[in-house]
C-alpha cells in the first residue's frame, strides 16, 4: 500500500484533483504491458486506475471508444470516473474481485449453469444490439481476417515453439504446420462477421452487484459468430463440464436462429482450435520473454482442448503427428 505522494506521478496527477488522501494497491494486470491498481479514498469510496505502459501513445484511447459504444447500447461496463489522455492513465469504477473465474471455483453446477447462461444472454444481446449499425466505432473497420488470424499462428510459432519449448521444427514439418494454419486461417476468415469482444472469457467478466460486467474490450473486432463463444467456453482459465458447453451453444443457436446447428458446432470448434492455439502463443511470450510465470498452469488445459478437436476430426488426420509434437504433446507435458 502506498501513499498518494509516493505514487507514479502519472497516477498522482490524476488524482491531485482531489483533496481526499489516497492510497493505492497494485492489482494483478493481464497479459498486457498495462499496469492496474486499486484506489481507496479517505470517504471509504475506491477506483480503480489503469495505467499504461507509456505516456503520450494513447493506447487507452481504443479502450475509451469501445466502452463509449458499448456503453450507448446500454451493454454493462464499468464506468470511467476519470482520463488523463496526455499521460494515458483511467481512473474506472471499482467492481470489486469477483471475476467469473474466481466465482466459478466455487460455485454449484446449478450456479454454474446461472452465470454461464448469463454470460452466453450478454453475448446473444451483444449480437443483436451490434447487427447492421452505422458506428464510427474503429472496431468496425477491424477483422479476424486471414491476415490477423495467420499473424497470431505465427506469433504462436515464434513464442511457444520456439522461445519457450526451445524447438525449431524441420522443414517438412515446419511446412505442414503452415498447411495445417492456413487451411483452418482461411476457413474461419471466410465466415460471417459480427461484433467480437474478443477477450470473453472467465478473467474479463466480472460479478458485480448480481449481473456480469465486461472489461478489458479494447480490441473488440469483427469476427466469426463463434469467436467470443469459443473465448467463453473453451477458456484457458477454466474447464466446464461438457454436458454444459452442449447445452449453451444449443441455446445461442437456437436464441440466433442458426439455421445448421451441426455446421455452427463445427464453426466452433475450428474457431476454438485457432484461438486456443493463440493463447499458447501468448502464454508462451509471458513465460520467456516477459518473465512471469502466471500462465504456466493454463498451458495444459489449453493443449487438451487442442488435443481433443485435433481428434474430433478426421479431416486433420494427416496433421495429428506434427500437431502432437509441436502444439499439444509440448502444452500438455508443461508442469506449473
Amino acid at each position: 500500500m502506498q501513499l498518494v505522494n509516493e505514487l507514479n506521478p502519472r497516477i498522482a496527477d490524476l488524482l491531485k484533483n482531489s483533496s481526499r488522501p489516497v492510497k493505492i494497491m497494485s492489482l494483478a494486470g493481464d497479459a498486457s504491458t498495462r499496469s492496474y491498481f486499486r484506489s481507496f479514498f479517505s470517504d471509504g469510496s475506491t477506483a480503480v486506475i489503469m495505467l499504461q505502459a507509456n505516456a503520450g501513445e494513447n493506447e487507452e484511447e481504443a479502450f475509451v471508444e469501445v466502452h463509449q459504444f458499448l456503453e450507448r447500447l446500454g451493454l454493462p461496463v464499468p464506468g470511467i470516473l476519470g482520463h488523463d489522455p496526455a499521460k494515458s492513465v483511467l481512473l474506472l469504477e471499482d467492481l470489486g474481485d469477483d471475476l467469473l473465474e474466481t466465482v466459478t471455483a466455487r460455485a454449484s453446477e446449478k450456479k454454474l449453469f446461472e452465470l454461464y447462461s448469463q454470460a452466453v444472454d450478454l453475448l446473444i444481446r451483444i449480437r443483436s444490439l451490434t447487427a447492421g449499425i452505422d458506428s464510427g466505432c474503429k472496431a468496425f473497420g477491424l477483422a479476424f481476417d486471414e491476415e490477423k488470424l495467420m499473424q497470431e499462428m505465427n506469433f504462436f510459432m515464434a513464442h511457444f515453439v520456439g522461445d519457450f519449448c526451445k524447438n525449431k521444427p524441420s522443414s517438412s514439418a515446419a511446412a505442414l504446420l503452415d498447411k495445417f494454419f492456413l487451411q483452418i486461417c482461411r476457413f474461419l476468415a471466410a465466415e460471417p462477421r459480427i461484433f467480437t469482444h474478443r477477450d470473453f472469457h472467465s478473467r474479463n467478466l466480472v460479478l458485480h452487484k448480481n449481473r456480469l460486467v465486461m472489461i478489458d474490450f479494447q480490441d473488440a473486432r469483427m469476427g466469426p459468430a463463434q469467436y467470443d463463444l469459443a473465448s467463453l467456453l473453451r477458456d484457458s482459465y477454466v474447464t466446464l463440464p461438457e454436458r454444459l458447453v452442449d447445452r449453451l451453444l444449443d441455446y445461442y443457436a437456437q436464441e440466433s436462429m442458426e439455421k445448421d446447428q451441426g455446421r455452427f458446432r463445427y464453426v466452433f470448434d475450428i474457431m476454438s482450435l485457432q484461438r486456443n492455439i493463440k493463447a499458447l502463443g501468448t502464454f508462451g511470450y509471458q513465460a520467456a520473454i516477459r518473465g512471469s510465470s502466471r500462465y504456466l498452469s493454463s498451458i495444459p488445459r489449453t493443449g487438451a482442448y487442442i488435443a481433443k478437436n485435433v481428434g474430433s476430426y478426421t479431416e486433420f488426420a494427416q496433421y495429428t503427428g506434427v500437431l502432437e509434437d509441436y502444439i499439444f504433446g509440448p502444452a500438455i507435458g508443461v508442469k506449473a
